[in-house]
């Protein structure tokens, strides 16, 4: 590390602008504050100006060593905004937030760079409100936002509301269309709240968009399960004159998996070894997902072992496909052997294990890694707490679950449908019933698959009249329309609390087509209630639509007979 700066000036030729150059090259807290004291030895009139602090305290702050550039700041003479601004950063970097915004608050006077760090900060701390109101603030005082605004706020948006807000004032800003990296941050802002309809808008008004920009609506259609439209804007990217990089290629290799098209899946991997993108970590994760998905284990662990240097993200794509083919052995000991060949378990490796080892009930194993978890200091990671609550419910440990998912202070929409399914699964509808309320006065957008787990929880405890508030909610508030499955739960809800004939207009008034599993159902359940009229009625509904099931015309020969 060096002790001095680089190649300076003699003291008789030191000046501001030269020491300033001096700092800009700096590339150790050491050489920085070596520099410092020879000024301080030179001549203490450099720092009578804030030019030459605001320099040194910015070489500060850059090489890592913020309370150096606060300490020097605050003793800076006639501080201007420059200087306020350097000192804002510092004590954000020192994660002195509030004493951040004391500064702010007094600050005279405001440009876009002082609300930019501000706003950093309220990201960093995850204060997403806190950061959308400054940006509004920032907004009715006039200071006008940068592309580097857009993309702070967009990371901090949690709400539909304020992410088109957002979207709309970028629009009268003029960066929303123009701005590549303003309308990659919308895009993947839309995708992260999970509009994306919009995401695909933002991305189609775009006049010059970037390889990032169609990596990212790649990955908006993987969310919406596109296949073929993600095939599509790649063909049309490489058609375009696009260079692909390793994230556009594991992105197609991942959908290709994921819809089991082998075939293409097979001219991505062959591209990948023509563009040598093996030995990119993330590329080589998702062909190895790609090789066991196709049942091609030997090919992927060979490939697994050509690779220079063990990474995380192929260790998980393997261990996951042990576990797949139902060697759970081989995925631990995997797992063993990754870590003590130095690689660092992420959360998505825990998830993985964690995953296959509640699908095998390996309670054993599962409690030893939770153990590791502890150690490691990744219990508060809500990816691993929602893998510990998964093992645990389906162990059927539901204690242990509850009291992981109350440590966590910042809960998903996955941790809350987690926690819910797996109560079902353990007969424990009331309580589900219980984590769907909190869930909501949480303020927690819910999902298609909370609905299905609040009309799985109502049918299990027969409650028919909260079941269908429940519907009427998810349509009327957050604009769920249900579908097969959901109407499944209600017709099942039905027949629990003994309601044939409701289940049957229920049916016939929601459901376009005639569905033979739906009126399989409602017969089973008539002829387990005992209720052979309506189990008669049924059984020819389902003759008259043809349906292909046996049962019907059991039930009417046996109630032919019996007359």
């Amino acid at each position: 590390m060096p002790s001095s700066p680089p190649s300076s000036p003699d003291a008789a030729t030191l000046t501001p602008r030269s020491a300033a150059t001096l700092l800009a090259r700096c590339a150790s807290r050491a050489a920085a504050a070596a520099l410092h004291a020879r000024l301080l030895r030179c001549s203490r009139a450099f720092f009578r100006s804030p030019y030459l602090a605001n320099c040194l305290a910015a070489a500060y702050s850059r090489l890592g060593a913020a309370p150096s550039a606060v300490a020097l700041l605050r003793a800076a003479p006639r501080p201007n905004v420059f200087t306020h601004n350097i000192l804002l950063s510092a004590l954000l970097g020192s994660g002195h937030l509030g004493d951040a915004r004391s500064l702010f608050d007094g600050m005279a006077q405001r440009d876009a760079v002082t609300y930019n760090a501000m706003l950093s900060g309220y990201a960093a701390a995850a204060l997403r409100e806190e950061a959308f109101r400054l940006f509004c603030s920032m907004r009715e005082r006039g200071v006008r936002p940068t592309g580097f605004t857009f993309s702070i706020v967009s990371s901090a948006v949690a709400s539909a509301r304020h992410g088109q807000q957002l979207h709309a004032a970028a629009v009268r800003h003029g960066l929303a269309h123009l701005d590549a990296v303003v309308s990659n941050a919308l895009i993947d802002m839309y995708r992260r709240i999970g509009l994306l309809q919009h995401a695909a808008r933002a991305f189609s008004c775009m006049e010059e968009p970037d390889v990032t920009s169609w990596n990212s609506i790649m990955s908006v259609y993987k969310d919406q399960v596109l296949g073929s439209t993600v095939f599509q804007c790649f063909r049309s990217m490489r058609s375009k004159g696009f260079s692909v990089d390793g994230f556009s290629v594991s992105t197609v290799l991942s959908v290709c998996s994921d819809v089991k098209d082998f075939a293409k899946g097979d001219q991505m991997l062959a591209l990948c070894v023509k563009m040598s993108f093996l030995t990119n970590s993330i590329v080589c994760s998702a062909v190895i997902d790609f090789l066991c998905l196709s049942d091609r284990l030997p090919d992927a662990v060979q490939l697994f072992r050509g690779m220079p240097t063990w990474a995380s993200e192929p260790c998980n794509a393997l261990i996951s496909g042990y576990a797949r083919s139902g060697l759970m052995e081989e995925a631990l000991s995997l797992f063993a052997a990754s870590m003590q060949n130095g690689v660092v378990p992420t959360e998505f490796t825990f998830a993985s294990v964690l995953r296959w080892s509640s699908c095998f009930g390996l309670m054993e194993q599962g409690t030893q890694i939770h153990c590791l978890i502890c150690k490691l200091g990744f219990q508060d990671d809500v990816i691993v707490s929602t893998a510990l609550t998964d093992m645990y419910c389906k162990l059927g440990l539901t204690r242990h679950a509850r009291k992981i998912f109350r440590t966590v202070a910042a809960k998903d929409l996955v941790l809350w449908n987690t926690m819910l399914l797996g109560l079902l699964q353990n007969g424990r509808g009331k309580e589900a019933l219980g984590v769907f309320r909190r869930m909501l006065k949480c303020g927690i957008q819910p999902d298609r698959i909370t609905l299905f787990g609040a009309l799985s929880a109502c049918s299990l405890e027969g409650l028919v009249t909260e079941g269908m508030d429940i519907i009427t909610l998810f349509e009327d508030r957050y604009h769920i329309m249900p579908s097969m499955e959901h109407y499944t739960c209600v017709v099942d809800m039905l027949c629990r609390a003994g309601m044939l004939r409701e289940a049957v207009n229920f049916v016939e008034n929601k459901l376009p087509k005639f569905s033979a599993a739906t009126f399989s159902n409602i017969l089973e359940a008539c002829i387990i209630q005992g209720n052979i009229g309506m189990a008669e009625l049924v059984a020819e509904k389902m003759v008259m639509q043809k349906s292909r099931s046996s049962l019907p015309y059991i039930v009417l020969a046996q109630t032919y007979g019996a007359r």
